[in-house]
């Protein structure tokens, strides 16, 4: 039986009473610390005159019910200052570029400030071979981290967005984000333990599936193992220093994103180096190592300790840019994949700045 998210959230301080009980020693948070707060972002006023550069990425969604499309943006200056006073002017948007682009007008562009109290989180789930090695419960580790990801997607408000991605060889994202608990249950239950691990891949889908929604923005990375995927081999003294490295790559696109991670080591096999990946993870985005030796200690650490800290994170604004969907579906045909290309503009007495990010949004019937 799947008990209901409003139930469960009061519970919190019940399950750490009830675990502190069992004996909190299973519970070794790891030599790291958490790392600097995440940053407070309002709507500062910028000085236009100091703007030498624009930055811009954006993540989209499809409504098929109202038919609107709906990007999410996210503007910065040179330092990684948001940018918010901007107008549909400041913006171009293009559909089918290259093939038989359509401009979209701007009049039927709306700009206007996305901002949301949820967690969006990306839930990233090792499925390497070694989780299907036993915990002392008997159960394999990846039976433990389902049991654990299925508790804190329980935990969510019903407004909070997760998205799964898993990670063998490569990562992939399994779900997008959605608030649809029984989703999210059903895709977790889907996976199965075989392969490599592709830490750095994992982080950079994560990236990818949280976008650029407006809320308390995380990821959650569990693994038992180290990477042994990166060409560049060694740790964060190597591969911090290579931007060859998948790892450093993930790492980049986390911080630019404003991306607080939580990883997760489970099991006694992670090396020094392994730990130090994991740490360093955590540490550069304001997140928290947490070493899970045990399975208790792993649904400690999903049910209490990190939905706590992501409840605690500061909230990121968007610009949101909204505009109709100008393409119908044909036939019986189900969906339809729409490219895009969006531009920002600013100008100022350093000259006419420019950026663009691109993307696709599905088409589907209501």
């Amino acid at each position: 039986m799947t008990i209901p998210r409003r139930f469960l959230r009061p519970l919190l301080p019940l399950l750490l009473a009830a675990v502190a009980a069992c004996g909190v020693e299973e519970y070794n948070p790891g030599p790291a610390q958490p790392g600097p707060a995440a940053p407070e972002v309002s709507v500062p006023v910028v000085d236009e005159s100091s703007v030498t550069g624009v930055d811009l990425a954006t993540s989209v969604e499809y409504d098929a019910g109202t038919g609107e499309v709906r990007v999410f943006a996210r503007v910065e200056d040179q330092n990684g200052d948001p940018l918010f006073d901007l107008g549909p002017e400041n913006f171009a948007i293009i559909l089918n570029p290259g093939t038989a682009p359509r401009p979209i007008e701007q009049d039927d562009v709306t700009v206007s400030l996305a901002s949301s109290d949820a967690s969006v989180v990306a839930l990233v789930i090792d499925s390497s071979g070694s989780m299907g090695a036993e915990t002392e419960t008997g159960q394999t580790r990846m039976q433990v981290a389902k049991e654990a990801a299925k508790l804190f997607v329980g935990l969510m408000a019903t407004d909070d967005l997760v998205a799964v991605v898993d990670f063998d060889d490569e990562a992939r994202i399994l779900q997008q984000l959605t608030s649809d608990q029984t989703v999210l249950e059903e895709t977790i239950d889907g996976f199965t333990a075989s392969g490599a691990t592709n830490l750095g891949g994992a982080l950079i889908e994560a990236v990818r599936a949280v976008g650029t929604r407006p809320g308390r923005r995380a990821v959650v990375l569990l693994t038992d193992g180290d990477d042994t995927v990166d060409s560049v081999a060694g740790g964060p003294d190597v591969w911090m220093q290579d931007s060859t490295s998948t790892r450093y790559q993930g790492l980049q696109l986390a911080k630019e994103r404003e991306l607080v991670v939580f990883t997760v080591g489970l099991g006694g096999d992670l090396s020094d180096t392994g730990k130090a990946d994991l740490q360093t993870f955590a540490e550069e985005t304001g997140g928290e190592f947490f070493e899970a030796v045990t399975a208790s200690s792993l649904l400690t650490a999903f049910g209490v300790t990190i939905p706590q800290r992501i409840e605690a994170l500061s909230p990121i604004d968007t610009l949101e840019l909204a505009f109709p969907n100008p393409f119908t579906l044909p036939g019986t045909l189900s969906s339809l994949d729409v490219p895009f290309v969006t531009s920002v503009t600013y100008a100022n007495q350093n000259g006419t700045l420019r950026a663009v990010f691109s993307g696709t949004y599905t088409v589907t019937r209501p």
